[in-house]
């Protein structure tokens, strides 16, 4: 479906088009397109005409309003914009007066209907509100002057602040300025309410909000409680809304600085000189005092360490039961192949979750599609390197017999690559003749110095049929023999 102009958009083309515009000048006018406009007038032919500021006395609002003030009253009761009571005016009554007159109207409601609000009590060291706004002023970043962003963390009964300029407002960054905030206070308080933004809340809901994880890590490590405000009520965290303009007006407006360093030193030399020493509206008490005598003896005592910033996300075991973190790769045990688990990861280390524990810790990699594989992630019956696999063979062939170990400790002394083939074929035999007759085997073929699989395995083969094959020593006398003294004979 096509885009749909705004109501302003449709009321000046039908009001251009009734003082007989062109659709080329009234395009011209208002940025639109003149086919779009053309569309528009053809609609307007059925529609009842709409009263122009041009047909209404000066300084008189529209007579078709007043009909309809209850009902405009109770939709501006219902927190509706004026744009959308007009619509409901068009599409439920029938209005046909024009929107300027709706909004007129509106605007007299407002100053004239007051709502209640609350003055809500803040006990000491209870809460604190944090937020991010644009700060007016401009900050010289990677060579250019641009407007950054203001962080602000402010305590709720006495008003003391913390402020800070900052480039971006991704997690890692929302999270240093919550720990340099508590820093600055020399304290945690119970309560810290925070706007639904993605650093902080994934889904924002009246009932049950769902909050980023990291960010619920890092509370549990300060030992505070999260307490997202309600979506669209960003008034329920009004200390700190109200503190950041304050802030903006009195701080930052019209400023320039050269760098983040800078901003923020203004910023702690401003908070020193005029907010911590203001008579504060509502409490009718200097800020920094009320701070020192009530609220900081309630903080809870910070932590002895920074938290542990990290990453989440979930990843697949491969069939050769590794994880792929930022083109490295994490073993993890073989019994959860093809399973998908939690990760979490930083520049230290990587850690492998399932089902809220810790499966196992690896130290994270630096070079790109290097492997840590622990000993503890191989099946129980594989071997890590050649070399245990080597002491594994040469451990069963000893308690075989001395000619078995002897044979594959000669196979495996040798640089031939198929050495280790043999060994295994040796193996087999161990496990299809048995020890004693794959013990016979080895020392005939230890005699005749053929160490060969083939080799042993016929002789096996031999000795399981009943062949005879011990070694009865050199024939010396034999009638196809010439005696020894016949040699001499011929030597002389």
């Amino acid at each position: 479906m096509g885009n749909i102009l705004k109501v302003e958009k449709q009321l000046q083309i039908q009001t251009l088009t009734q003082l007989k515009w062109s659709d080329r000048k009234i395009g011209k006018e208002l940025q639109v397109d003149r086919g779009t406009v053309s569309k528009y007038r053809k609609g307007f032919k059925n529609r009842p005409k709409v009263p122009t500021d041009f047909e209404v006395t000066p300084g008189t609002q529209s007579p078709n309003i007043f009909p309809y003030r209850d009902f405009i009253k109770i939709k501006y009761l219902q927190h509706l914009s004026a744009q959308r009571i007009y619509q409901d005016l068009v599409e439920e009554r029938g209005y046909s007066g024009s929107y300027d007159s709706v909004k007129r109207y509106v605007r007299k409601l407002k100053k004239k209907v007051k709502r209640y609000s609350e003055r809500l009590h803040h006990p000491p060291g209870r809460e604190a509100q944090v937020d991010f706004g644009k700060s007016p002023c401009f900050v010289r970043v990677n060579g250019r002057y641009r407007r950054v962003w203001l962080f602000k963390m402010t305590l709720c009964c006495s008003k003391h602040s913390y402020e800070e300029l900052v480039e971006r407002q991704d997690l890692e960054t929302f999270i240093r300025c919550h720990e340099r905030g508590f820093k600055f206070f020399n304290g945690v308080p119970e309560i810290v309410t925070l706007d639904n933004i993605k650093s902080g809340v994934l889904r924002a809901c009246l009932y049950d909000p769902v909050l980023n994880q990291t960010y619920l890590s890092f509370a549990a490590h300060w030992k505070f409680a999260a307490n997202p405000c309600i979506p669209g009520k960003p008034e329920h965290k009004g200390v700190v809304e109200r503190d950041i303009g304050y802030t903006k007006d009195n701080g930052l407006k019209r400023r320039r600085f050269e760098s983040l360093e800078d901003g923020n030193c203004f910023l702690r030399h401003w908070n020193r000189r005029w907010a911590q020493t203001r008579i504060h509206g509502s409490t009718k008490r200097q800020v920094w005092s009320m701070f020192n005598e009530i609220e900081r003896p309630l903080l809870n005592p910070l932590t002895e360490r920074c938290f542990e910033y990290f990453k989440i996300g979930t990843r697949k075991v491969d069939v050769s039961g590794l994880i792929e973190v930022q083109s490295c790769f994490y073993a993890v045990p073989p019994q959860y192949v093809g399973e998908r688990l939690v990760v979490h990861f930083n520049q230290q280390w990587i850690k492998i979750i399932k089902d809220g524990q810790v499966i196992i810790t690896h130290r994270r990699l630096k070079q790109r599609g290097k492997v840590s594989q622990p000993l503890s992630c191989l099946p129980s019956w594989k071997h890590p390197d050649l070399e245990s696999q080597e002491r594994y063979y040469l451990k069963k062939a000893r308690a075989a017999g001395p000619c078995v170990h002897r044979v594959v400790f000669e196979l495996l002394s040798s640089e031939n690559p198929m050495s280790i083939r043999r060994v295994r074929g040796m193996m087999r035999l161990l496990r299809e003749y048995g020890p004693e007759i794959t013990e016979k085997a080895s020392s005939q073929a230890l005699r005749s110095h053929n160490l060969r699989y083939q080799t042993v395995l016929h002789l096996c083969q031999q000795i399981k049929n009943g062949l005879d094959l011990s070694f009865k020593g050199l024939t010396q006398e034999h009638e196809l023999m010439r005696p020894l003294s016949d040699y001499e004979n011929l030597l002389v």
